[in-house]
């Protein structure tokens, strides 16, 4: 039994393993390659360990971009929009699981679902006519409400699972037996258990705008108010092949530094978020 029990660890651990470094040797190659010497980055074999580390790239980085401006003009409009998107679907997501009517709840649902597989690129024209005609281009604003829009839906259902499964209806009785109102249920009893819940949705929506370039390309054309991945992307556009590849590739690490700070302090948010009602009593 015990020699089973060990052949099932080293199995499972070595699979654990291999996708995990199936998954960080991108990132493990992005950090080398920003701390190389000029002269190893195109080397031919590479080289998976530098022969000494530089910082010289970073420094250029830094004084070449306005990198900074880039990543506060990020970080308003991925955490105004981070925002929106947790009240709206908290809200939404909240009704569509209290609704007593099945059918229809199911039918929202999977109406809501099927519109995520929708391409992209269909409804980008006419929501940018209808941005254009209320006067947002260029702003910040037109910016933050493509983002919410496009990552409400998602996030809605997100909200609704969690409320379906992971809190259960019987604290909402009782606090409608001691006098609250629906409103006041979800917001003293519904909202403070669904933490978790919020936290995950916080993160994807906060991911999906850091990331996101083609709006910010579409609706915004002022230099300083340019996302960060707009500004990489013209720092590498009005440099060309003078850009050094090292540097380019250091711009990238610089970039992911707010990700994985905000994810390293809400991961264990993240997990229950995603797992809470996996299992019913």
């Amino acid at each position: 039994m015990k020699k089973q029990r060990f052949w099932d660890g080293l199995r499972h651990y070595g699979i654990i393993g291999l996708v995990a470094l199936f998954v960080l040797l991108p990132y493990y190659w992005m950090i080398i390659m920003s701390v190389k010497p000029t002269e190893e980055v195109m080397l031919s074999p590479p080289t998976l360990v530098p022969s000494r580390i530089v910082f010289d790239n970073y420094v250029e980085v830094w004084s070449m971009l306005p990198l900074l401006q880039y990543i506060k003009n990020s970080l308003w409009v991925a955490g105004v929009t981070t925002i929106l998107c947790i009240v709206c679907a908290s809200l939404c997501g909240y009704s569509l699981s209290r609704w007593k009517r099945r059918r229809l709840q199911k039918g929202v649902s999977t109406m809501i679902l099927l519109a995520q597989l929708i391409p992209g690129a269909l409804p980008m024209i006419a929501m940018y006519f209808m941005i254009y005609n209320a006067g947002l281009t260029n702003t910040y604003t037109g910016l933050i409400l493509a983002y919410t829009v496009w990552g409400f839906p998602f996030c809605t259902l997100m909200m609704r699972s969690y409320f379906s499964t992971a809190i259960p209806i019987s604290l909402e009785e009782s606090a409608t037996i001691d006098g609250c109102s629906r409103l006041g249920t979800f917001f003293r009893i519904a909202l403070p258990i669904s933490i978790p819940g919020l936290m995950a949705t916080a993160i994807y929506s906060f991911i999906l705008a850091w990331n996101e370039f083609m709006w910010a390309s579409i609706i915004l054309s002022d230099g300083e108010k340019k996302p960060v991945s707009i500004g990489v992307y013209s720092f590498v556009g009005q440099y060309g092949t003078n850009t050094n590849v090292a540097m380019t590739v250091t711009t990238g690490v610089l970039i992911t530094i707010p990700s994985v700070i905000l994810f390293g302090f809400l991961q264990k948010y993240l997990v229950s978020g995603l797992t809470a009602g996996a299992v019913k009593e």
